[in-house]
């Protein structure tokens, strides 16, 4: 069976703004206050920049390819099976883990009313018999509301939307009401506007939440086999929900920043605390004296999550969707049922998911790790942009970027910006996903006896290794947060600049020929599996050009 085209640009829209506005909001005013101080505004205003410009290059490959799971088929098109693979997983990875952290993000503050449900250790909340319980009954919840049907899904995601915007923009209100003037802004006391500079505004993009409280805006892109007019709605639905939670979160940031107590500063920003900021809106909401707003933020704090989950939980089930239609594991998996949705892949998500609660104890935990997962994918598209449009020029595309190689290339260096930013310890282990990803990949051909007839086409994925490995080099012996600095400030930037144009070229060097990427365009276009065939007239057209 296939997808029904059930939802509109509304729907779609709600749907970004449904996973955008989840756990994020809830945590990263107080994380991003202690990394930058008052310059966290900055940090939301560069992120809102950087996220619209990676965004465009989402509305191309979304309008051109409105097909289930998005992000995971696109390097399929353009480098072949083993780069379809690994950007896949890491895709995959990223959204399966999303949706335990948000039902872990509503235990968390379920806690409050409920203290069995977690232990403390170390300020991280780890899950008891109770919680877990708990953590199976709401991830259950989730399976329930997506096997429903998509438009079950997306009419649920609209009023858990509608709640989810309504009660920050009444935070707002009141944190601005409750503020004792603007002064914390320039509070000489605290370090002044920018007490940690430029460092740690940067830091504060992926390591307090911010590019993870934008995430959302792709989910539009794997809702598209789905959608109603996907040419003109689905980059209405991605920039319209990036600019509206963009407002919200650069409000919330500044209302947060001016109606925190003058007396909990005075440590200075980094050691921003005040009675019961381990729920900080919350917490503030307390500290001024509005019980009523804690409250409903205790409340809210648990619908945001959850409504986030819906979301992830719909979205994860495409992109394990995409990897079993592309040949990648089992065929099984990729069944659609009556309704139109994919069955096995949400109850395989699902079993899969309750073991992230595991490892995973808490929700800040992972959310560093995630963003730079969320950010390789991200810098996956360009990528494809640049590759496709030299591959299959004469595609009709609704939505055409402008001066694409410049477009793609700034997106891509922002990306690596980005992913630089994070550091050597969240880089080191996403080239440790990488790894464990090529090995399943590996292992399974090994078990397929088809090992042999793969290994000439591998060179096309080449380029991925090569690029996280430079970004390894590049966090270690940076300048930036914890690098060795043997790479002086600066210039380390104008490296990074170069070795992203590098890696573009060595992408473009090493994409597919036309003629195969245009048959894997067509295969996934038409629903079949026969990804045998191409791989055989891929590897002889491959062996015959040396």
């Amino acid at each position: 069976m296939q997808f029904k085209r059930q939802i509109g640009a509304g729907g779609v829209m709600f749907a970004s703004i449904g996973a955008m506005v989840g756990s994020g909001w809830l945590f990263s005013s107080l994380y991003a206050s202690q990394l930058a101080g008052p310059a966290a505004i900055i940090s939301w205003i560069i992120a809102t920049f950087f996220i619209i410009i990676i965004a465009l290059t989402f509305a191309e490959l979304g309008t051109l390819f409105p097909i289930a799971g998005g992000i995971a088929n696109y390097p399929f098109f353009t480098h072949g099976k083993l780069a379809g693979f690994l950007l896949g997983w890491i895709s995959w990875l990223s959204f399966l883990v999303l949706t335990p952290i948000e039902v872990q993000a509503t235990i968390q503050y379920m806690t409050n009313f409920f203290p069995s449900l977690t232990r403390v250790e170390n300020n991280i909340h780890h899950l008891t018999a109770s919680g877990y319980i708990t953590a199976t009954i709401l991830m259950l919840l989730l399976v329930f509301i997506n096997t429903r049907g998509v438009k079950f899904m997306s009419d649920t995601n609209k009023v858990f939307s509608i709640w989810k915007l309504a009660v920050p923009a009444l935070a707002i209100l009141i944190f601005f009401l409750s503020a004792k003037g603007t002064t914390n802004l320039t509070l000489e006391s605290a370090g002044g506007f920018a007490p940690y500079g430029w460092q740690g505004i940067f830091s504060a993009l992926a390591v307090a939440g911010i590019v993870f409280s934008f995430n959302g805006f792709q989910i539009g892109i794997m809702m598209a086999a789905e959608t109603k007019d996907p040419q003109k709605n689905i980059p209405k639905a991605i920039i319209g929900s990036v600019l509206l939670g963009a407002l919200l979160y650069i409000l919330l940031q500044t209302s947060f920043l001016v109606a925190v107590p003058e007396e909990a500063l005075k440590h200075g920003w980094s050691h921003l605390s005040f009675t019961g900021d381990a729920g900080p809106l919350a917490g503030l909401a307390l500290t001024l004296g509005v019980a009523w707003l804690a409250y409903l933020l205790y409340v809210d704090a648990v619908i945001s999550p959850l409504g986030a989950g819906i979301v992830y939980a719909a979205s994860s089930s495409r992109v394990l969707y995409a990897l079993s239609a592309n040949g990648y594991i089992p065929q099984q998996i990729k069944k659609i049922d009556k309704r139109g949705i994919p069955i096995t892949s949400i109850w395989v998500n699902f079993g899969l998911g309750m073991l992230a609660f595991l490892p995973f104890p808490g929700w800040q935990g992972m959310v560093a790790f995630l963003s730079s997962t969320m950010i390789a994918g991200y810098a996956i598209v360009p990528i494809c942009i640049v590759a496709l449009r030299e591959q299959q020029p004469d595609l009709h595309r609704p939505f055409r970027l402008p001066m694409y190689k410049l477009f793609c290339l700034i997106a891509f260096f922002i990306c690596n910006l980005m992913l630089y930013w994070s550091g050597w310890e969240i880089i080191s282990k996403l080239f440790i996903a990488v790894l464990v990803g090529f090995f399943i990949y590996f292992s399974m051909l090994v078990y397929k006896k088809e090992l042999g007839a793969n290994i000439p086409t591998w060179r096309n994925a080449f380029w991925i290794f090569v690029y996280l490995a430079g970004l390894c080099l590049f966090t270690k012996f940076g300048s930036f947060g914890q690098g060795l600095k043997v790479i002086p400030e600066g210039f380390d930037y104008l490296l990074l600049a170069i070795f992203s144009y590098g890696i573009m070229l060595l992408s473009k060097a090493t994409m597919l020929p036309k003629e195969i990427a245009e048959k894997n365009i067509d295969l996934i276009l038409s629903g079949h599996s026969g990804i045998a065939e191409i791989e055989a007239e891929a590897k002889e057209k491959i062996l015959s050009n040396g």
